[in-house]
């Protein structure tokens, strides 16, 4: 399996089960334990639609910075498994940050898999590592 083939087979999971948004991280099959996950929030469904589309302009990033909230972080357990407890109803997305050791392919530096949106930096940071991030769309809990 090749270096692109098994950054591409990252696994992320959201599900609201149980009055929770839950998920699991894994990369290659292997769980992400060091990791920030985000849990962000949407005043309305036309804030989170503005959201997935990709307007460059003032008005709409202002707009979205005003309707767009972090509610709160976590991080991983040794499976790769996090939980956001009882949201109240509303509009949600999830993204996380973690690092990865070896440089992806140019072509993997930014890729979407199903609705997530994965980005590499193509440098290393200060650890040494290649800062990653991952952008769920927004979804309804209730």
């Amino acid at each position: 399996m090749s270096v692109a083939t098994k950054l591409v087979a990252l696994c992320c999971l959201v599900l609201a089960v149980n009055c929770a948004i839950r998920g699991t991280l894994s990369e290659a099959g292997t769980p992400i334990t060091v990791a920030t996950i985000f849990l962000q929030s949407f005043d309305d469904e036309t804030c989170a639609k503005l959201f997935t589309i990709a307007k460059e302009d003032r008005k709409s990033a202002s707009k979205l910075e005003s309707c767009m909230h972090d509610v709160s972080s976590t991080s991983p357990d040794a499976a790769g498994s996090y939980k956001f407890a009882a949201p109240r109803a509303g509009s949600y997305a999830v993204h996380f940050l973690w690092n990865i050791a070896k440089k992806p392919s140019p072509s993997m530096y930014s890729f979407n898999q199903g609705r997530w949106t994965v980005m590499y930096a193509d440098h290393k940071d200060s650890t040494g590592r290649y800062d990653s991030m991952a952008q769920d769309t927004p979804f309804f809990f209730c």
